[in-house]
This record gives structure tokens, sequence and C-alpha cells, in this order.
């Protein structure tokens, strides 16, 4: 009788091996969410959200669906010389949670924690966390530069009785072109890290479509104030004049000078965008007419077709075949 063999086929090996490493992020996964709950529930005793709680400075808030110009318009921003804009928080458009501030912005953990335990509330804690950043960089006002803010628009005006709030919009079509592959890096260790991300398009389009509703849905309030991609890259100055011209400081022509300054700055400064400290481009409009097939066109269409007409980006739903039919022969077939 031949011997019975002690190893495992390589393929069942394999297959276990993907078993676990599942079953361990599902249990990772439950373990932050746990974490997070409790977390929470710790701050909603203390009233952290205390919806009283009032900052009279005069901010600068930025928000928008992801990759429509946001780390572009906080680099031109931040390059006047009242007002600083750094990494992003999630202080406002997420539950709120210490370590998105930490790592992003090298902050000390032990004295971050604390400074947060001191806080009566998440209002007192941002007035005196963004006072004391804007003090280092010798700047008189200070500015948030968060995509999810636009999820808190409400709550960040009525905090804030004195901000104002930027809303960057951009073509949809071009938005989910950079989310489907958006985040390509991470920070880990206070080190940037890749990662692989690969989203279908109608996921990307429900975001830029909740994303984009939540803030027009403020367009008529005195402190909400859109700026285009489009306009931001295809008319720079008069665009930046105008925002100078909403939040009260005199245009300042080094605001136009790209700095391409990537070296000594904050890991999550530049985080997923690099491109942010070059020159202003215009040559990602339009993007869509090449990275998108067909079919994934026609998911755009059936999940924000109606607000990109509304935006006035197109007027009806004949873009996407004239899209297809304007590509060489070969690139029709290929994307069909």
């Amino acid at each position: 009788m031949p011997e019975r063999s002690n190893h495992m086929p390589f393929h069942t090996r394999t297959s276990l091996q993907q078993v676990l490493t599942h079953r361990w992020r599902r249990e990772a996964h439950r373990l932050r969410l746990w974490r997070t709950r409790r977390y929470q529930h710790r701050l909603s005793i203390r009233n952290w959200y205390d919806p009283t709680a009032r900052c009279e400075d005069a901010a600068i808030f930025i928000g928008g669906c992801g990759r429509s110009g946001t780390t572009l318009f906080r680099e031109v921003l931040n390059r006047h010389s009242q007002v600083f804009c750094g990494p992003e928080t999630s202080m406002f458009g997420l539950p709120f949670n210490p370590e998105n501030l930490i790592e992003p912005w090298s902050l000390n953990r032990a004295e971050t924690i604390s400074q947060v335990e001191d806080a009566c509330n998440l209002i007192a804690f941002a007035e005196r966390f963004y006072r004391s950043q804007a003090a280092l960089n010798n700047k008189a006002r200070w500015a948030d530069k968060t995509p999810n803010n636009v999820r808190a628009i409400s709550k960040i005006l009525t905090w804030f009785p004195n901000a104002v709030f930027i809303h960057l919009i951009r073509d949809g079509r071009d938005v989910v072109c950079s989310l489907r592959n958006h985040p390509k890096e991470r920070i880990v260790g206070g080190k940037i890290q890749p990662v692989v991300t690969n989203r279908p398009i109608v996921e990307c389009a429900t975001r830029w479509l909740d994303d984009t509703m939540k803030g027009l849905a403020f367009n008529t309030h005195p402190r909400y104030y859109e700026v285009r991609y489009e306009d931001l890259v295809g008319d720079f100055e008069g665009t930046i004049r105008s925002v100078c011209s909403v939040i009260g400081v005199d245009f300042e022509s080094s605001m136009l000078i790209a700095s391409g300054n990537q070296e000594n700055s904050k890991p999550g400064r530049l985080v997923n965008n690099k491109r942010a400290t070059a020159p202003i481009s215009a040559t990602s409009v339009g993007r869509w007419r090449k990275d998108l097939t067909s079919d994934e066109m026609q998911g755009f269409i059936n999940i924000a077709g109606e607000l990109l007409i509304a935006l006035g980006y197109d007027s009806n739903h004949d873009w996407a075949d004239s899209a297809i039919q304007s590509r060489p022969q070969q690139d029709q077939l290929e994307v069909r």
C-alpha cells in the first residue's frame, strides 16, 4: 500500500488561506465597529456634539464629492498670506475620531488625546486645534478642507455662524473615472503606503449623486458658495478672485503660482493628490470620453444622469452614444 502523504495539496492550502483571511478581515471589521460604537457612546455621554456650541471665527469650510478638486483648491487657498488650510480632518462629516487627525497631521498622540479629553465639546476642541495650527503657520485665519464636510453643512454653518462653506462641484462623469481607483494610498505609521482600489462605476456615480445633492440643498444660503472644477482650471485667476471676494480677503497673485513643493509637509497633505502642487491644467476635463465604456456610461445615466443635466453639463442623455461614435472603430469594439 502506498504511503499517505501528509502534505496538503497547493490548491487546498490556497483556498484555506483565503477563507482564513476573509474571516480575519470580517472579525477585524467587527472589532473596529465595536470600538467606534463604544467611543461614540462615551462622547455622547459628554454631550460632545452639543448643538448649542458656537465658534465665532470667520472660518472657511471646503467640501464636495471626492475627486472634485478640493485638494487642488486647498493648495491654492493655503498660498494666501492670511489663510491656513492643512490636511483633511473628517471632524464633522464622520463620527469624530482623533485618529483621523493624528497621523495625517503628524500630531503627538498622547497630547492630542489629552486635548480631546479636556475639551467640553467638539467645537471647543476644533476651535483650539485650528487656531493653534494657524498660529504655527503665522496665519490669521483657518480653513478646513475635507470632502465629507459636504455631508454636514447644516451643522457646520450652525456651529460656526461666521463661516463660509465652499462647495466644489465637478462633472460627475470625470469624477467617477477618478473615484473608481481611489484611494490609491493610505497613511500607515506616519508613512504613505500604496493600496489597490477598484470600484464599480455605479457605486461611484451613487456617491457623486448623494454628496453633490447634499451640497446643492444649501445653494441659496447666504454663506454657501459654489466653485465648479471646470471654472477653476479654465478661468483660474477669475475664479480665485471671486473666491477671495466671498471669503473677505484681498486677492494675492502668489495664489496663482504653483509651489511644486511636496517635501517637508504633513503626510496627509497630498496623500492621493500628488499633482495638486503642479501648475493648473485642464487635461482631466472630459477624461470620461476615453475612460468609460458604453456600459459604464449607461450605468452612470441610470444613477445620476438627471443631476448631470440639472447642473448643465449636458442637455440630454445622447452624450453617451455621441462619445462612443466619435471613437475610432477599433475602440468602439473594445469598449462594448
